[in-house]
C-alpha cells in the first residue's frame, strides 16, 4: 500500500480520537516518549502498544494493514434476538393477562426493529454525570450512538470529544450563523436546556479541538444500576 507505515497509523488515531501523544500515553498505559518514538517512526510499537488498541475502539487490522475500518463495530445484541410483538386488544368481561402466549402477534428480531445495529457503525458508552437527565439519560446509562458521517449536522444527542475530554450532550447546528451550540438538558422542557458553549463552524482551529463521534439513538439503564 503506497506510504503506508505505522508510525502514519499512530498519527491517524491521534487525530482521529482527538489526542495528544501523552493523553493517547496515558489512555493506554506508556510514557509520551515511548509513544513519540512510535509516531516518529524510530521504533517499532509495542504488543502493549498493540494490545491497548482495541480498548480504544481501533481495529488492529486496520492498523496493522491499512485495510478496513478504523474503528471495530460493537455488538449490541445476539444475531437472531426475538422480541414478542404483542396484539392490541380491547378487553371484554375478565379480559386476557397481556403476558399471555395468545396475545402475541409473532415474534420479530431486533435487527428489524433497528436496521443500523446490523448494518451501521454502531458504539456504546458509559455517561458520567446528570447532565442530560432531561433528556432521559441518567448517570450509569449506556448510550447507543451510531458513527455514520452523514448525520453530524443534525440537532440531536452526540458523543463527541473536545480538547480530549468526551461529552454526551445535544448539539444544535445554526446554518444561517455557522454555528455549533452544545446544551445540556437537565430538564424535560428543551426550551430550557442550558447553552452550554458557542462554536464557529467555519473556525479552522476547530478541527484540531473537537471530534464528533457519533449521533445517539438510544440508551440503556443498566439493570444493576440504583434508581
Amino acid at each position: 500500500m503506497e506510504n503506508f507505515s505505522l508510525s502514519g497509523q499512530i498519527k491517524q488515531v491521534l487525530k482521529s480520537l482527538n489526542l495528544t501523544q501523552t493523553g493517547l500515553a496515558t489512555k493506554l498505559g506508556l510514557s509520551q516518549g515511548v509513544i513519540s518514538e512510535f509516531t516518529s517512526g524510530t521504533r517499532e510499537p509495542s504488543k502493549e502498544f498493540l494490545l491497548g488498541l482495541p480498548k480504544l475502539g481501533i481495529s488492529l487490522d486496520w492498523f496493522l494493514t491499512g485495510k478496513g475500518e478504523m474503528f471495530t463495530e460493537t455488538g449490541i445484541a445476539p444475531a437472531g434476538h426475538q422480541i414478542p410483538l404483542l396484539r392490541q386488544k380491547v378487553s371484554c368481561g375478565q379480559g386476557q393477562h397481556w403476558e399471555d402466549e395468545a396475545n402475541i402477534d409473532r415474534y420479530v428480531n431486533v435487527f428489524d426493529l433497528v436496521p443500523r445495529l446490523k448494518t451501521g457503525r454502531i458504539y456504546a458508552i458509559p455517561v458520567n454525570g446528570s447532565s442530560m437527565l432531561g433528556a432521559g439519560i441518567r448517570h450509569g446509562d449506556i448510550v447507543l450512538f451510531d458513527a455514520a458521517k452523514d448525520q453530524d449536522t443534525h440537532d440531536g444527542i452526540y458523543v463527541f470529544s473536545l480538547d480530549g475530554d468526551v461529552y454526551c450532550k445535544r448539539l444544535e447546528f445554526d446554518a444561517l450563523t455557522r454555528q455549533i451550540k452544545v446544551f445540556s438538558v437537565r430538564v424535560a422542557d428543551l426550551e430550557k436546556a442550558e447553552l452550554a458553549m458557542t462554536f464557529k463552524a467555519d473556525d479552522s482551529a476547530l478541527t484540531d479541538r473537537l471530534h464528533i463521534f457519533g449521533r445517539v439513538f438510544s440508551w440503556i439503564h443498566p439493570e444493576n444500576q440504583p434508581e
